[in-house]
């Protein structure tokens, strides 16, 4: 069906399964513009440290013989080694985390092997070459272009006010000048990674506007879906039960209203609203057998409305009249006299 026919959001049904099939609003630039700050960070902090340990190691390399490699000397590159990798070891695990974490923080956590099963459709040459051609890869092609522009525009431009430092690091002694380039290059790196993240939540947003343009589903897709949920025995059984509890609990907030409540004592309950200057009929406001009757009692009784018990009355009013509707003519005598008694004992209590 045409894009523009699919006006309406998609339904929480269609969000999920497109879910567990792995199909999410994402963007890779969080991602990567994520994990180049935060190394550039890690390595802005302890990259002296690093760079110590690294020259260390070299320099002991460089001036040991074969001829004259000792046990002592071993231990010493062995130790220089260890602790190298120990700085090491951390940064990738921390680079880990933060590319775990930027995915999660995106769509929340899902796990799918949907992605990864062989579709014959991929070694389609026709639609190979229509992905590689389409205004999505002309889009994506011309953004990452920009992006590449503008990055390396800022990168000349912080440079261009350094020219002569970095020139002048030829004259100062090698570690000096090595360290001084590392520096700069570091914190080029990071004014970058900054830059590249907030680039990155732009091309979120953009993703996540057209993630939802996607799956836009038409009236008609609604209501086939509506359908078919409503068809499955599982979700109709649940749709019940949830409609029958909304009942329930409109049709408690109703008692406490009541004028009386008819019992069997027990079995059957029946509450009935009455005002004589505004209804035709007593109207049921509540009704119920078990657990429910003794419900409908109980909240009676805690807002003082009156209870009375007429076996008979009670179940032929539970079995002919529905919640919300007016009791028949048949019962106008009995319910009447049932009324007229509370109406009484109030007058007498009140008097």
């Amino acid at each position: 069906m045409a894009q523009e026919n699919k006006t309406e959001k998609a339904t929480p049904y269609r969000r999920r399964k497109l879910r567990q099939e792995g199909n999410v609003a994402k963007s890779v630039e969080i991602a990567s513009s994520l994990t180049v700050l935060v190394s550039s960070l890690i390595i802005f902090f302890t990259g002296a440290l690093l760079f110590k340990e690294i020259v260390a190691f070299l320099m002991t390399l460089s001036g040991v013989r074969i001829t004259d490699f000792t046990t002592l000397t071993g231990t010493a590159l062995k130790e220089s080694f260890t602790n190298i990798v120990k700085l090491l070891v951390p940064f990738f695990v921390i680079t880990v985390l933060v590319v775990i974490g930027a995915h999660v923080a995106q769509f929340g956590f899902i796990f799918t092997l949907k992605p990864l099963q062989f579709k014959w459709d991929r070694l389609n040459p026709v639609e190979g070459f229509k992905k590689m051609f389409s205004l999505t890869t002309l889009f994506e092609l011309s953004k990452n272009t920009l992006k590449a522009v503008l990055l390396l525009g800022i990168a000349l431009f912080i440079l261009k006010g350094s020219v002569e430092l970095i020139l002048s690091s030829a004259q100062m002694p090698l570690l000096e000048g090595v360290k001084f380039l590392i520096d700069l290059l570091i914190k080029v790196v990071l004014i970058l990674g900054v830059i590249a993240f907030f680039i990155a939540l732009l091309d979120f947003a953009y993703k996540r506007w057209e993630y939802e343009r996607k799956i836009r589903m038409s009236r008609q897709e609604v209501k086939e879906e509506f359908k078919q949920l409503e068809g499955h025995p599982e979700i109709r059984a649940k749709l019940k039960a949830r409609m029958r509890e909304m009942a329930r609990g409109r049709m408690m907030a109703e008692v406490p209203k009541a004028s009386v409540v008819i019992t069997n004592p027990t079995h059957y309950a029946v509450a009935l609203k009455y005002d004589g200057e505004k209804d035709k009929a007593p109207k049921v406001v509540a009704k119920g057998k078990g657990s429910m009757a003794e419900r409908i009692i109980r909240v009676a009784q805690e807002n003082e409305v009156p209870v009375m018990r007429k076996p008979e009355l009670a179940r032929a009013l539970y079995q002919a009249v529905d919640v919300g509707e007016e009791i028949p003519p048949e019962f106008y005598r009995a319910v009447a006299e049932v009324i007229a008694f509370v109406m009484f004992r109030k007058k007498k209590t009140y008097a």
